[in-house]
């Protein structure tokens, strides 16, 4: 998944949200093709397959949940990597699939509905997910949780959050300033304006995730900005403000090392991966992925 292949040039004839959200229809008007003319896609293997980004696609393999896992999708709305990962697990295990937006975990529920069985949607707040217990008899581990849950009008569960040492595996892909985006890449006042308070908004996801993971765990952090605040001095904020969180290496993923002088050591540069939306090697949106291992 390292390399891009060139099929042609198109026109675009919806927007980009419109790519990821709609089922059918036509996205791009080819004007022409390379080497002899291509068959549509629509249709072929209908239900089997979703339309990610690369560095999309690389964060379910950098988390490696296996089969059996109990994993937590912290901000999983559309709902791509979570599905994703129940892929990888063969859609054996239990995954937890968050987003404070109810009306996304509606839609995100049927999607999930068409594609795995595995996967529990709940509109939740994941920045105040953590309960708390006086006891170990008061502690339930998410499954029990989810089984003892009432169903609201809506068909979503009524979970208030989770108990420490609960997960196998995070997946936290917070809120961010979408810098990464194509083709809309650009800065406006306003959005400079936020840029000092989004990472500050996604620490409050880091506060929560930590706690919620099982020692032994493994958690990725993910943005699709290309702000070095939100990406690689979140990792540093990680790693200083919990001893307990090891940076883990994804050299061997595509994707480009950390920034140097953004708070990380050259070696720490190295285990994380940056896409660059510049870098026509391998032409793919912005984005920042680090994964970590609790280790104790």
């Amino acid at each position: 998944c390292d390399r891009c292949v060139f099929i042609g040039i198109g026109i675009s004839q919806c927007k980009r949200a419109d790519y990821f959200a709609t089922s059918s229809g036509t996205g791009v008007v080819m004007i022409s093709t390379a080497g002899s003319p291509q068959p549509p896609m629509n249709g072929v293997l209908e239900g089997k397959m979703i339309l990610q980004n690369l560095p999309s696609v690389v964060v379910a393999h950098a988390l490696n949940a296996q089969p059996g896992d109990v994993v937590l999708d912290m901000c999983c709305a559309p709902g791509g990597k979570t599905t994703h990962l129940a892929s990888l697990m063969n859609d054996n295990g239990l995954i937890i699939a968050c987003d404070k937006s109810r009306k996304k975990m509606i839609s995100a529920r049927d999607f999930f509905q068409a594609h795995a069985s595995c996967i529990v949607p709940l509109a939740l707040d994941s920045t105040k997910a953590v309960l708390e217990h006086k006891s170990d008899e008061e502690w339930q581990n998410p499954k029990e949780i989810i089984e003892s849950a009432s169903v609201a009008n809506d068909g979503l569960k009524d979970v208030k959050g989770f108990y420490a040492n609960s997960f196998d595996r995070i997946l936290l892909d917070p809120p961010c300033s979408a810098l990464g985006l194509r083709p809309k890449l650009q800065i406006d006042t306003r959005s400079a304006k936020e840029l000092l308070k989004a990472a500050d908004y996604q620490r409050k996801f880091i506060r929560n995730a930590v706690p919620l993971l099982k020692v032994g765990g493994r958690m990725t952090y993910s943005t699709c900005t290309i702000n070095t605040l939100e990406n690689e001095e979140n990792v540093k904020f990680i790693l200083e403000e919990f001893p307990c969180m090891r940076l883990e290496s994804l050299s061997h993923l595509p994707g480009l090392p950390g920034l140097p002088d953004k708070g990380l050591t050259e070696e720490e540069c190295h285990k994380v991966r940056r896409f660059d939306p510049t870098d026509t090697s391998i032409d793919t949106m912005g984005f920042f992925l680090a994964k970590f291992q609790k280790i104790c």
